[in-house]
């Protein structure tokens, strides 16, 4: 009686812990899609790169990427493990943005979903905060 009880009270424990497992959201067709250069969060447009009023830098030494606008008070950073080479690499990146008065930042495991020349798609699914980031490397 009581091996009965414990495998139907295991079974629905089983399915939920297996639902719950921190799987990673896929990036947004529109983000492999877009051809600029931008920052999303949680599904969310933050900044979209714009040539006429913003600048781009690259740190090859530190493997870091700047987006910011001409004030300087909208900006987002990319600190990479490694430099983005191909699709289908994975890498660990901190992203950190600021729209003047605060200041977010996301960190985890990254992968280049798409990459044309030497500007490279990073996305990490995590559930909390997808996140998905566009870097240049200059040369």
């Amino acid at each position: 009686m009581m091996r009965e009880f414990l495998r139907i009270f295991m079974l629905p424990l089983t399915i939920l812990l297996a639902v719950s497992c921190n799987r990673t959201l896929e990036p947004d067709s529109s983000f492999i899609g877009s051809s600029a250069i931008e920052l999303i969060s949680s599904g969310q447009v933050i900044y979209t790169y714009d040539p006429a009023t913003w600048q781009l830098g690259y740190n090859p030494s530190t493997k870091e990427f700047r987006v910011f606008d001409d004030s300087m008070k909208n900006y987002y950073t990319v600190t990479c493990s490694a430099i983005p080479s191909s699709t289908g690499q994975k890498l660990e990146a901190t992203v950190t943005w600021s729209s003047g008065s605060s200041t977010q930042s996301a960190k985890g495991k990254f992968e280049v979903v798409k990459a044309q020349g030497d500007t490279f798609w990073l996305w990490c699914g995590d559930k909390k905060t997808p996140v998905g980031v566009t870097v240049r490397i200059l040369k």
